[in-house]
């Protein structure tokens, strides 16, 4: 009896260290599920809150909550040091409005902050360990996190070179609305002179300045300031630019939300602008609006559109190439549904093969179920990241993904 009792035990005990439960220590971070709880148990335990804010949907946050947030050294960092907690961003409750409290619009965000839930530093997007590790480190210098640059700011520093950190990390953290708010504030009190300063048109790069916004309006209506302190060639380009891909983005946005009263009030604004381009503008977005007599999508009439546009403007701009077919690739999902998007690629290859061009070939050939040229390519892909000594694990489970779809229906 004594004996079965020692096996048993040492069962228990064996079992119980695979699970992490009899080391003493938990084997990754823990999570509470309610911020208000982890704000105030952070209050009690003068600690720092960090919130993992996720949704049901986003890849990257389940890699995370899957491979890198239950690992060990990740838990040994975080529960000594701080209070975590998730927040899911789409569960149409009290998770949905936590989200929107802190203007969340990317996903995952991990962010750090203080027992009065001030934000102290945040990023969006995956990490690895040692990412988020170094991620804490830097939330919780003072002379490095976001609040610190933010108190900064406001007690008027504005030299070139923090200025330029300064807004590159608030982008880089998806407060863009926080940069533009102050660059425009900041743009308002300078001179004719300084606002046509190179460093405040890099500045206006970083943030993205877009049509119809104050800054952007002084730029078209002083060109010739910033012809003499940028180029003219840069600014023109800048100009064309920015109202191609701006507009194309409000009307990406009025198709998913089936109102495009924004898009056209603002092409109509373009228009009236008289620039040389805007017929070429104008038939780019009328291929994406491609529809049926019932207002349905007709991926028929968006290939003969798109063909048509490629021929007259196609080698303008490679990205028209780019951008129609990708659009094409989510619309297809059969055999030959969409070819003209594979020509439409191989057009572009055949006077540029640029290798970052490979990426939306190779997904048009396995949308299309050309299954046997889409691994061609996407070992071609493969090669080249090997050659420039980068990581090849999304291409890999890519080629992969598509040697699986011809077991599944054949080459």
């Amino acid at each position: 009896m004594v004996f079965r009792d020692f096996q048993r035990s040492m069962l228990l005990t064996g079992l119980l260290c695979l699970l992490g439960g009899a080391s003493g220590y938990a084997q990754g971070i823990e999570f509470m599920h309610n911020l208000d709880s982890a704000l105030a148990k952070a209050k009690a335990e003068n600690k720092v809150v960090f919130v993992d804010f996720y949704t049901s949907w986003c890849a990257p946050c389940k890699q995370m909550s899957n491979e890198v947030f239950p690992q060990k050294v990740a838990g040994d960092y975080y529960n000594s040091r701080f209070i975590s907690c998730k927040v899911q961003c789409d569960d149409k409750g009290i998770g949905e409005a936590v989200g929107k409290q802190y203007r969340i619009n990317a996903y995952p965000t991990l962010m750090f902050m203080d027992a009065q839930g001030n934000n102290m530093h945040s990023m969006a997007g995956g990490l690895d360990v040692k990412g988020l590790i170094s991620l804490a480190e830097t939330a919780t210098d003072p002379q490095k996190n976001q609040l610190s640059m933010v108190k900064e700011w406001e007690s008027g520093n504005r030299t070139q070179i923090f200025m330029k950190r300064y807004f590159e990390n608030l982008v880089r953290s998806y407060r863009g609305d926080k940069a533009k708010a102050d660059f425009d504030a900041w743009f308002t009190t300078l001179n004719k002179e300084k606002k046509a300063e190179k460093i405040t048109y890099e500045l206006m790069q970083i943030i993205k300045v877009a049509p119809f916004s104050v800054p952007f309006e002084y730029i078209e209506s002083n060109k010739k300031d910033y012809y003499r302190t940028v180029g003219k060639p840069v600014i023109d380009s800048f100009i064309a630019t920015t109202y191609l891909w701006y507009l194309r983005g409000i009307q990406s946005i009025g198709q998913t939300n089936k109102d495009l009263t924004q898009f056209n009030k603002e092409l109509a604004l373009f228009k009236s602008k008289k620039y040389p381009y805007y017929e070429e503008y104008a038939s780019f977005y009328a291929v994406f609006d491609s529809k049926d007599a019932s207002g349905k999508d007709d991926i028929k009439l968006y290939q003969q559109r798109g063909t048509d546009f490629l021929a007259k403007y196609g080698r303008k701009n490679d990205s028209y190439a780019i951008s129609l077919t990708h659009m094409l690739g989510n619309w297809t999902g059969r055999k030959d549904a969409g070819a003209a998007g594979i020509t439409w690629m191989e057009d572009l290859l055949a006077r540029n093969r640029n290798p970052r061009y490979l990426n939306t070939y190779f997904y048009i050939l396995w949308r299309n179920y050309q299954f046997n040229k889409a691994v061609e390519v996407g070992n071609e892909i493969r090669d080249g990241l090997v050659k420039n000594g980068r990581n090849t694990a999304d291409i890999d489970k890519q080629i992969q993904m598509v040697k699986d779809l011809i077991v599944k229906y054949g080459s």
